[in-house]
């Protein structure tokens, strides 16, 4: 049976490495195994980066790094450009790639991030983990 492939928003990820004890923390570990296929686009890698940096410092970034390219679907430009220009007006200009990515794949959005409230695809880590039976914490994130 094919993995469950699905677009992790930046918020997700940063909150996934931030906070241990977090729906997050638990969709990222589910990419790491192998469990669920996590799909990126370049976006996502510089928003971690940059988030990271700002947070903590370059090491922790670095290993941040590591793992978004060992465990994730980078998916280039080139894949969902025409999906921007259908989407354009549709949500904030900062997502438009995110949503973009996700639409040209054919893929959920788990994210926790109120601008993609009342798009289809959008689903927070604390329901996607339900849909999956699995045990989570509280929070939506």
């Amino acid at each position: 049976m094919p993995k469950k492939r699905v677009f992790i928003d930046s918020s997700v990820i940063i909150r996934g490495f931030l906070y241990k004890k977090s729906n997050s923390s638990i969709v990222i570990e589910m990419v790491n195994r192998g469990d669920v296929a996590g799909v990126i686009n370049e976006k996502v890698v510089t928003e971690v980066l940059d988030v990271l940096k700002a947070l903590k410092d370059k090491d922790f970034a670095s290993l941040a790094f590591s793992l978004l390219y060992s465990s994730f679907e980078i998916v280039p430009k080139v894949r969902y450009a025409n999906e921007m220009e259908l989407n354009k007006g549709k949500i904030k200009e900062k997502d438009l790639e995110h949503l973009a990515t996700a639409k040209a794949l054919n893929l959920p959005i788990i994210a926790y991030d109120r601008d993609f409230e009342g798009i289809d695809e959008y689903v927070t880590p604390k329901r996607f983990l339900e849909t999956l039976g699995i045990a989570k914490y509280e929070t939506e994130y």
